[in-house]
């Protein structure tokens, strides 16, 4: 017999027209949340994406590769997770699990649609139902060590970690979804009873089934029935809540990838007939920043690395580039139309040594530097710079040197430089 199943076997016919309801209800309420968010980085100055996909097939090829090869090696590659340790590991253990998933159950969607048309175009079954099931267990497994890494962690509480109590939530679901995913499995496979390759290509579902053999065929039904439903509320609730959680980052950051700037924390060059025409210098409110910016505001999943990578924050200087960011993105969701340097005070910014580290730690690329240094050419332009940072100033446009010495001392630095 070939190995498969019925998509929505034991499933009666009012559960499933509630599953497609419930369903389009999670992806209403999913699309209104990112729309919200839209709505926010639209106030910020365009970055022309229209002008991305104007031309000739080469033209619109040539400009979209840098941002579709990041998103292939950086985004599906995780590239930029990796050199964390054991927390990059978990990580790419969580995605990979994710992924795996997500292509799994749409894969059965689409065998399910496929079949409804016709017979012919069923495909969940023989070789590649085998292949199908062995590998969703697995990965499933990888998942599971992912959320249990990521659930320590918020017991452990790292300091440069981002905490919030949605996290919590965020977890459990992934989890539930997990764990409720084999108990339907297993469940199934304790009323049907499959033999042969059919049962040992779910290695997993098969262990938990032979936990349920005091089960008969009526109860175990009727037990897969609630667990499947179960199982579709987590699912539901995860993808409604995306948009107002920590799982943003789930659109934001590929969007982020995309869109960002190349060479990270390069300050770009001003002409006059930008300032002229923009009647400013720098970024006073949240509406100067580019689209891109304030979408990276929400790619942030607070994951710390910049603020371990600052020296400023190392050596106790006012600064954490997590923080930034942090406040920049609280400011945006409450659609603060004011000066950003109320929140942001300018002994952080000048605390900043624009070294450049925390924008290549961030597997993102959200890109702290540039946004830091955008505020502080606000500060310059409306004669607030002060401090070590003017008298350096002052000593170049002086001496030519941020020193102060001689025109013919300021190059004695260098001695014994090789």
């Amino acid at each position: 017999m070939t190995p498969t199943r019925e998509t929505f076997g034991n499933i009666p016919v009012w559960s499933q027209r509630g599953f497609y309801l419930l369903a389009g209800v999670a992806v209403a309420v999913f699309c209104w949340g990112v729309w919200r968010r839209l709505q926010l980085w639209r106030l910020g100055q365009p970055i022309g994406v229209r002008e991305l996909i104007k031309g000739n097939w080469g033209s619109i090829c040539a400009r979209l590769k840098p941002g579709a090869l990041r998103l292939l090696i950086e985004g599906l590659g995780q590239k930029r997770v990796l050199g964390r340790g054991v927390a990059g590991w978990a990580h790419v253990l969580l995605f990979a699990g994710f992924m795996m998933l997500f292509l799994g159950t749409t894969l059965l969607e689409v065998d399910h649609l496929a079949g409804m048309i016709s017979a012919q175009f069923h495909f969940h079954k023989g070789s590649y139902y085998i292949a199908y099931e062995f590998l969703l267990d697995v990965f499933g497994l990888l998942f599971i060590l992912g959320c249990l890494f990521f659930l320590g962690r918020r017991f452990m509480r790292p300091p440069s970690l981002g905490h919030r109590t949605s996290d919590w939530w965020v977890l459990s679901a992934f989890l539930g979804i997990a764990v409720t995913g084999y108990m339907v499995e297993a469940l199934r496979m304790a009323w049907q009873r499959p033999t042969g390759m059919g049962a040992s290509c779910s290695p997993v579902g098969l262990a938990l089934s032979s936990l349920l053999t005091g089960l008969n065929e009526g109860q175990a039904r009727s037990a897969h029935l609630a667990v499947w439903w179960i199982h579709s509320f987590l699912v539901f609730g995860f993808i409604a809540s995306i948009p107002f959680t920590r799982l943003l980052h789930f659109v934001a950051g590929p969007l982020n990838l995309f869109f960002a700037r190349a060479t990270l924390g390069r300050l770009q060059p001003i002409t006059l007939e930008q300032v002229e025409r923009d009647e400013r210098v720098g970024v006073r409110e949240l509406r100067h920043y580019t689209v891109q910016q304030l979408l990276s505001l929400d790619a942030c999943m607070e994951c710390g690395r910049c603020e371990e990578a600052c020296p400023a924050w190392a050596t106790a200087k006012p600064l954490s580039p997590k923080k930034v960011v942090q406040d920049l993105k609280g400011l945006m969701s409450a659609h603060y139309t004011g000066s950003v340097h109320e929140t942001i005070q300018a002994e952080t910014l000048w605390a900043c040594t624009a070294c450049n580290a925390c924008t290549w730690v961030c597997p993102v690329r959200v890109d702290p530097l540039t946004l830091i240094l955008d505020l502080r050419r606000h500060l310059v332009a409306e004669g607030g710079l002060s401090g070590t940072a003017a008298v350096a100033l002052r000593r170049m446009q002086s001496s030519a040197n941020p020193w102060g010495l001689p025109q013919s001392d300021r190059a004695n630095w260098m001695e014994g430089q090789s």
